[in-house]
């Protein structure tokens, strides 16, 4: 993976796609080894945005890796933590032309693709939960064990390894390959919508914005074990996360010589949440919530489509019946929902104490489909409580919207031909991400707003990314290897 293993960058062959791709085959295979090695280097090292902790080194080495893969890379300072953006044009580039004087294809004249990852990671968590050490990447029982496998440094260095791949191979098409690598995603993307709404140049060209982060949909077989399967999204549900603090008197009170005619802020918040609550115990009834809300029949028509697993995951997760009867996967994928997070107040102590609360807390959030405005949904709901309490104080903690490609994008089709040559599966597509991806933020650029936005997994289901004993199976980082470099060789086809 340096310069002397490209020495034949300038020379791609022209031979056929299958020759191409078994010559890329081989080249995977070859090095996959040091591939390993090197996302091992990127795991040892902490890259906490939460805390800070390693953030300026790791940018650093992700710059050192990407250029070893063959891309040149460069760091972009924000006021945040570091970005990395790297480009590989196509072979030949600036100094191949043919006998007749004809320059190649040069990179205003092909496809270009955006790589996203982020190289930022949660913090460990508790240090006694994790098997080996969250920063000491360890092989067992076929998956890599360390904080960040999954989520999200084994994803995005599967895209540079394919371009490293495809140059090994002579294989690397007419295609610009670009990537754009985060150091916020886990503490709320601050430095890249920074960089975002500068309208970067080096963005006003790219025809697809390729995102693998999270795991693969899981379906369950005949045994009712849930397992992993290639999986393709057109977008992700959006997130507000809020605060409610309610204070209803100067001071804890007595229940017994208070209780009744003053009101405890435990119950009254309980009360005001309950307000939101639709009367089918599920939806939410807040007066402008729903506003923009947009599925189409054909994302509908997906979601009819995912294989239904439900009684699967009921009883993997011990749950004895779900909320709704409405099919599962219909009412994850395709309705917006309010989650209590958390609730404090009061006496939480051993034993009994007859306390009137008078201050109570809620944290809540709201995942959001499609077209809602997660500023709008805000504002919905804090005059909701406010009209029925004044006193409440309403405070939003953060947002990701809700992005969406229509799912008939010709870009599609590369990517799905990838997945099920790689995974030799049948892909499942789904409208939506049920959780939340800061990809919405590249509609801010104006030369970005109607590019394909595709979310494409290669972390396992069970990656357990934001746990103690993340852990990224070993197939799944060399087989997204794989996907990146035919998904990139199919681009330079079309």
């Amino acid at each position: 993976m340096d310069d002397e293993e490209h020495a034949n960058d300038g020379a791609r062959t022209d031979g056929g796609v299958s020759d191409g791709n078994d010559a890329l085959a081989a080249a995977v295979d070859e090095r996959v080894d040091a591939y390993r090695d090197r996302l091992f280097e990127l795991l040892a090292q902490p890259s906490v945005s939460t805390t800070g902790e390693g953030m300026d080194v790791a940018a650093d080495l992700v710059i050192d890796v990407l250029e070893d893969a063959g891309l040149d890379a460069e760091r972009i300072d924000t006021e945040r933590y570091p970005l990395v953006y790297a480009e590989r044009g196509p072979v030949g580039d600036e100094d191949d032309a043919d006998d007749t004087g004809d320059a190649a294809e040069t990179g205003d004249d092909v496809p270009t693709v955006l790589f996203y990852g982020h190289y930022d990671v949660q913090p460990p968590g508790d240090v006694d939960a994790w098997e080996s050490p969250a920063f000491e990447p360890t092989i067992r029982d076929g998956s890599i064990y360390a904080r960040g496998s999954g989520d999200n440094k084994g994803q995005f260095a599967a895209h540079a390894f394919a371009v490293d791949a495809l140059l090994a191979a002579d294989a690397f098409p007419d295609v610009t390959v670009k990537l754009l690598i985060e150091g916020g995603e886990e503490s709320g993307s601050a430095g890249l919508r920074e960089y975002l709404r500068s309208q970067p140049d080096a963005l006003a060209d790219v025809d697809l914005v390729y995102v693998a982060d999270g795991p693969r949909h899981a379906v369950a077989g005949e045994d009712g074990v849930r397992a992993g399967v290639p999986t393709l999204m057109y977008g992700n549900r959006g997130v507000l996360s809020v605060q409610v603090d309610l204070r209803t008197a100067n001071t804890d009170l007595h229940s017994g010589n208070f209780g009744g005619p003053v009101p405890g802020a435990t119950n009254r918040l309980v009360e005001l949440l309950a307000s939101m609550r639709a009367d089918d115990g599920d939806g939410v009834d807040v007066d402008g919530f729903h506003d923009g809300t947009a599925i189409t029949d054909a994302d509908r028509e997906l979601v009819a489509a995912i294989p239904d697993d439900s009684e699967a995951i009921r009883e993997e997760l011990d749950v004895d019946r779900f909320v709704t009867d409405d099919p599962y996967y219909e009412r994850l994928l395709t309705r917006p929902t309010m989650t209590i997070n958390g609730l404090s107040g009061g006496y939480q102590g051993e034993g009994m104490k007859t306390v009137l609360p008078a201050t109570a807390s809620a944290k809540l959030d709201f995942r959001l489909v499609p077209n809602q405005d997660p500023d709008a949904v805000f504002e919905a709901v804090r005059s909701h409580l406010r009209e029925r309490e004044p006193r409440v104080e309403v405070a939003k903690h953060g947002t990701f919207p809700p992005m969406k490609t229509p799912v008939d994008t010709p870009m599609a089709a590369p990517v799905r031909d990838a997945l099920e040559t790689v995974w030799d599966e049948e892909v499942v597509e789904l409208p939506v991400l049920g959780g939340s991806l800061p990809a919405a933020y590249f509609r801010e650029v104006e030369a970005l707003a109607d590019v394909p936005v595709l979310v494409v997994p290669y972390a396992n289901h069970d990656q357990g990314n934001h746990s103690p004993n993340e852990h990224l199976d070993v197939d799944c980082f060399e087989n997204g290897i794989r996907t990146s470099a035919r998904v990139i060789r199919s681009l330079g086809s079309r």
